[in-house]
């Protein structure tokens, strides 16, 4: 790393943390807003509500890092661009691509501390928040099993279990398994854990035939249903999708099957890639945008950074919308907008490096990448 590499980075760093806290402050004011309501009728209290926002806090954060990044690098490289210090280091021979490559480490960086806190933090800190929230306005906490419904489970299953103890202890539960030549009902009085598969105790296996009815029946004192995930896996079926991590969520995928599983659901897990990564994308679009903020200075960056946002906010939001109602894949409706700004700013940094196939021609002196 040069020194001209350091100096831009330090460049980016300030206006970039300025952006965390700006954006976390909008957010949390964004949770307080949507809480209020609860503060004035007393349902929760000012200690109850302090510890709502250090829950939300990291899954702001996952946010924040990635438009603290586009807010960084354009309000720090316009100031390079209008003191005329970026023209020097291209009069010094070096290249748009090469004197940006710090910005794009910016945003790896930035990305990488994205996913870091999505994947290690903002899961169990969601969960806590929901938690608390349910608790302090109904008075109980969000149960670990959906417990008096049927739900399906892994390898085409059916489960009904009517309540569970605190160590994970099943009581009551019935196990349908509608696949194979005769349909299978199996019902136990208690049920646990044992590695990858789920233990029965003191129940009966019943075979039915087309009609419904029994035409074999015989009881067992123990009897273990390979369920091929672990009781971690199988529970986190009970977690939305932000209170999953992205390796629960994909072995929850793979086990409920992608056919069986919510549109949602999938396109969530696309999105604790994709979000981190904008990111990098930001990075990508704001180093030539930078450019031609010179003359605008500060105000004209922070103005661009408005927009920016507000179309990548437009083409999020009707890309989940098309890959909720099935007009797109969900993989596509996550990755949608990340593809379409860095395809945006490929072009831009094409047109001011000059990657694009043009007529050659001198570079008129005092200006910034425009070519002849």
């Amino acid at each position: 790393m040069t020194t001209a590499d350091r100096y831009i980075l330090r460049e980016i760093g300030g206006p970039f943390l300025l952006g965390v806290g700006a954006f976390v402050v909008v957010l949390a004011g964004d949770v307080l807003y949507a809480l209020a309501s609860l503060v004035a009728a007393r349902r929760i209290t000012l200690e109850v509500l302090a510890r709502l926002l250090a829950y939300k806090l990291p899954a702001i954060l996952v946010i924040t890092f990635p438009v603290s990044t586009l807010f960084g690098a354009l309000l720090g490289l316009a100031r390079l661009t209008k003191d005329q210090e970026l023209q020097a280091l291209r009069l010094a021979g070096l290249s748009l691509t090469r004197i940006f490559a710090p910005v794009l480490l910016f945003g790896l960086v930035a990305a990488a501390a994205a996913f870091f806190t999505n994947e290690y933090f903002a899961p169990w800190a969601n969960r806590q928040a929901n938690m608390l929230l349910r608790r302090a306005v109904l008075g109980e906490a969000l149960p670990q099993v959906r417990q008096q419904v049927f739900f399906r489970g892994p390898g085409n299953r059916f489960f009904y279990i009517e309540r569970t103890d605190r160590d994970q202890t099943l009581h009551n539960v019935m196990v349908y398994e509608p696949a194979g030549a005769l349909p299978r009902l199996i019902t136990a009085r208690r049920a646990t854990w044992s590695g990858r598969a789920l233990r029965l105790a003191e129940g009966v296996v019943r075979e039915l035939d087309e009609k419904g009815f029994t035409r074999y029946e015989a009881r067992f004192s123990r009897m273990d249903i390979a369920i091929g995930i672990d009781s971690e896996a199988f529970l986190a079926g009970e977690k939305t999708p932000d209170e999953m991590t992205a390796s629960e969520l994909r072995r929850y995928l793979a086990a409920f099957g992608h056919q069986g599983a919510a549109p949602a659901s999938v396109m969530e897990l696309h999105r604790k890639f994709a979000v981190p990564l904008a990111a990098v994308v930001f990075a990508l679009l704001a180093a030539p945008l930078s450019v031609y903020t010179a003359q605008g200075g500060r105000f004209l960056g922070m103005g661009l950074t408005v927009i920016v946002l507000f179309l990548y906010y437009a083409v999020m939001s009707s890309a989940r919308a098309m890959g909720a109602a099935g007009a797109v894949s969900p993989a596509l409706a996550a990755w949608l907008p990340n593809l379409l700004f860095t395809a945006g700013g490929l072009v831009i940094w094409a047109r001011q490096d000059q990657w694009a196939s043009r007529a050659p021609g001198p570079t008129r002196a005092g200006s910034v990448g425009a070519p002849s």
